[in-house]
């Protein structure tokens, strides 16, 4: 059950099927109920959805960017449902009859909600609604705690790095990864953070390890850590990745990037709101290191990645330390760092009211006087993302003029999930080769 799928196959089919079934027979009626209390319903369901839309986007711009306007007619088609749950047990004569108005209202909404999902593909399975990630999960403690011998693998820097060429998958490898949790400490940045994930390959598992490279995967905001484990099925997607490839794939590290408790989001810069640049670019790389030995021998193992404000960080990280992160693959990201207050406040919260000094950061500023010899990126838009396209495809041909090694790539849906794996998805084989193991 917790890996039934909710977004395709029969499950929303039938739901929207008993819906449906249950929105015609709260509509359905006496002369009164039909000529009054339907109508009022609609006109009011129809008011509060505006009024919903009117505050969230224009008022308090909560989302950062327009929704699309169907996600507020899912959600008008349930309001209506809850609306009718009165008037309708006024309606029905029979007492028995009345028992059934609240479960057929609350199936109404259930399918309203279930419209909106399936528009961002944020809930995939059931057993993500729940907060099930389709992957062993455990701490960092009782990761080591199970542990035969050292965690950390010993490996000179004269030693090649594993790859297919020369890795054999020692016997009794895993046949799948683990996600370890832990709150990845920052000696340098002193940022304050939550709880980080890391998944950790099968041959990461085996013994002897393999010697691995990283990537760093980046959450949108609103959203946190558990994102790209819950609901973009990253470890799952890894898995399955390993299980064609001798079990090598990427250590995944996904760091907290929205800051524990921050009045505005860090935006993995070094501003007055938190040192997030120096926290994603030297304390975490040097605790993946330290802690689970991937990523030692340089740099080129080591790429970074996001979607939405991740897809930003990525290209702001990739940017400002290329050192650091050669590779990325920006998803859906913006050209440049925003909050959803407006770029007046950012300046005046972040940088003193500076513009100058965002623009010392700002990436589409920084590669007008830097060279990027050997960074490589992806840039990836969704086809139907109004808001977010224009700006990814301003950052490749930026890049370009730059001089960068870029590419441009249209993901298929619009602001949302399918878009946003995409980028990792679609690239495995050329992140792979960028990062040693393939090819």
């Amino acid at each position: 059950m917790q890996n039934l799928a909710i977004t395709t196959g029969v499950v929303p089919v039938v739901l929207y099927i008993l819906a449906a079934a249950a929105q015609a027979w709260l509509v359905w009626g006496r002369r009164r109920h039909l000529s009054r209390w339907v109508p009022a319903g609609a006109v009011a369901a129809g008011l509060l959805s505006i009024l919903v839309w009117l505050f969230s986007e224009r008022v308090w711009n909560l989302w950062g960017s327009p929704l699309p306007k169907r996600v507020y007619a899912y959600a008008g088609l349930g309001i209506l449902a809850l609306l009718l749950i009165v008037p309708k047990i006024l309606d029905l004569r029979r007492p028995s009859a009345r028992i059934a108005v609240v479960p057929a209202a609350l199936v109404v909404v259930l399918a309203s909600g279930s419209l909106i999902n399936q528009n961002f593909e944020y809930y995939p399975t059931l057993g993500s609604v729940f907060g099930d990630a389709g992957v062993k999960m455990e701490s960092l403690d009782q990761f080591k705690s199970q542990e035969s011998g050292d965690p950390v693998p010993k490996t000179k820097r004269s030693d090649p790095p594993t790859s297919l060429a020369n890795w054999t998958p020692p016997a009794g490898m895993p046949d799948r990864g683990t996600v370890v949790s832990a709150i990845i400490p920052a000696p340098i940045s002193h940022q304050e953070s939550s709880t980080a994930y890391v998944y950790l390959p099968p041959a990461y598992l085996a013994t002897p390890r393999a010697d691995l490279p990283v990537l760093v995967l980046i959450h949108g905001v609103p959203g946190g850590t558990t994102d790209w484990i819950r609901n973009g099925r990253i470890g799952q997607f890894m898995d399955d990745y390993a299980a064609s490839h001798n079990g090598l794939a990427p250590v995944v590290v996904m760091p907290d990037a929205g800051g524990k408790r921050a009045s505005y989001p860090p935006l993995c810069m070094n501003t007055k709101q938190g040192q997030a640049g120096t926290y994603l670019s030297q304390d975490v790389p040097n605790w993946v290191k330290a802690t689970f030995g991937a990523g030692t021998h340089s740099s080129s193992q080591w790429a970074i990645g996001g979607f939405s404000y991740g897809g930003t960080c990525a290209m702001q990280l990739s940017m400002n330390y290329p050192a650091v992160y050669p590779t990325f693959i920006d998803s859906s990201g913006e050209n440049q760092p925003t909050i959803r207050q407006g770029h007046q406040v950012l300046l005046q919260q972040y940088f003193g009211g500076s513009a100058a000094e965002f623009q010392k950061q700002n990436a589409l500023d920084v590669i007008k006087k830097r060279k990027y010899p050997h960074t490589a990126g992806i840039v990836t838009v969704g086809a139907e993302d109004q808001f977010y396209r224009p700006q990814g495809i301003q950052v490749y041909q930026s890049m370009k003029r730059a001089g960068i090694n870029v590419l441009l790539q249209e993901a298929p849906g619009g602001h949302a999930w399918p878009a946003w794996k995409y980028g990792v998805e679609n690239n495995m084989n050329w992140l792979m080769t960028r990062l040693g193991v393939v090819g």
